[in-house]
């Protein structure tokens, strides 16, 4: 089934979910491994794939938002109200840095003079234009956010595993199979 359901999570929504997922851990060691580069063109490559990946998170995120807005999401199978609060609460701030970390680094890149094109396809188009000021306080704050944003990741999977091996719920077995 695409959509969801009162009881489940459609196709659309678990593939926007892992690859979603899969894309953070791979901007998040490829941006680590980029940063302990020699300069040249290996790391310019890296940086590159960094930015691209890092635009269709955003992308897919925008997208993800907007298929939840015609796709109400399926009922709650914890029992504790303020758990249940707390885990909406987890899922607006991950949406949240996830918009905010690629837009930063967008505007990062676009402040130390630097374009994105994502995967050589377009130019993004410039809301910065050169400040070095600037780009080191996104420099710092991008720095700062992705670890945030693993942090919150992990947590996030921490409590789908506590959902599925403490509680014995279905919630994390809805988001992989569907059921």
């Amino acid at each position: 089934m695409l959509k969801n359901t009162p009881d489940s999570y459609g196709l659309i929504a678990r593939l926007f979910h892992w690859i979603i997922f899969l894309m953070i851990i791979g901007v998040i060691i490829g941006g680590n491994i980029a940063a302990d580069m020699p300069n040249g063109p290996g790391k310019a490559e890296m940086i590159g794939m960094h930015k691209s990946f890092g635009f269709a998170i955003l992308v897919l995120v925008v997208l993800r938002l907007l298929w939840r807005l015609v796709n109400p999401l399926p009922y709650d199978l914890g029992t504790n109200r303020i758990e249940n609060k707390l885990g909406h609460a987890m899922h607006v701030f991950l949406y949240i840095l996830l918009l905010t970390q690629p837009a930063i680094g967008i505007l990062m890149s676009q402040s130390f003079g630097h374009p994105v094109y994502p995967f050589d396809l377009f130019k993004v188009p410039t809301f910065v234009s050169d400040n070095i000021r600037l780009g080191k306080i996104l420099l710092e704050i991008h720095e700062t956010l992705w670890v945030v944003l693993a942090t919150s990741v992990a947590v996030h999977a921490a409590a789908a595993l506590k959902h599925h091996f403490i509680e014995k719920n279905r919630t994390l077995m809805r988001m992989i199979q569907g059921k």
